[in-house]
């Protein structure tokens, strides 16, 4: 899921590369006025979190995922993804907002989100930022209860095992919603234990509400 296997988590603890190749598969960017505007109406602003957090300077590109499928034919014509990070300097919550051309592709892309497929990004991703001295594992993958009240809906948990000179366990929640030819998702990085439920449940009744509220052109 291109939406998920851009996100770069691990590089807001350790920045990944400049200059990460250009992935061929991806969907092709050709970004308008209009839906980067729709796209920036849905993500999660700062106003949206307690004090303690801030506003994260863009990330730098991360390889690409070598599991992901061939998604070049598909157009995007918005990508926002702004990230917030806690005072611990570790805790990490963002939005990604896409917007496609048609619907169809965005349910198609939608359908691409398999839980092993995120799985398998996430290590790539965590495995690239932290460099080959570092051992990432996958530890587990739970589906949890999707958002209720919108067209499409997914939850799923993922804990990663880093082990250096010691070992420390990453959890990461990614929600996702869609409507029409929009897909706008949550992600929570944290240390050994999830971000409280009451935040996350929180976080996705803004993105929900704002999806939703999104009128003419979102379906095409």
């Amino acid at each position: 899921m291109r939406l998920v296997v851009g996100f770069v988590l691990f590089a807001l603890v350790v920045p990944v590369a400049a200059g990460a190749a250009v992935d061929p598969r991806a969907p092709r960017q050709q970004h308008t006025a209009a839906d980067t505007k729709l796209a920036k109406s849905i993500v999660l602003r700062r106003a949206d979190f307690a004090p303690g957090w801030a506003l994260d300077p863009p990330a730098k590109p991360s390889p690409p995922c070598t599991a992901g499928p061939d998604e070049s034919n598909f157009v995007q014509t918005a990508k926002v993804n702004p990230s917030y990070t806690y005072k611990d300097h570790i805790t990490n919550v963002g939005s990604e907002v896409d917007v496609f051309r048609k619907t169809a592709d965005a349910r198609s892309d939608w359908r691409a989100s398999t839980p092993s497929l995120l799985g398998t990004c996430l290590v790539q991703s965590a495995s690239a930022g932290f460099g080959k001295k570092v051992h990432v594992r996958l530890a587990s993958t739970t589906r949890l209860s999707p958002p209720k009240g919108v067209e499409r809906g997914l939850h799923y948990r993922y804990v990663l095992v880093v082990r250096s000179t010691r070992t420390t366990n990453f959890v990461i929640d990614v929600v996702a919603l869609g409507r029409g030819r929009v897909t706008a998702v949550l992600y929570t990085l944290s240390v050994q234990a999830p971000l409280p439920a009451s935040a996350v449940t929180a976080l996705t009744g803004v993105l929900a509400a704002r999806l939703n509220a999104t009128r003419g052109g979102i379906t095409a």
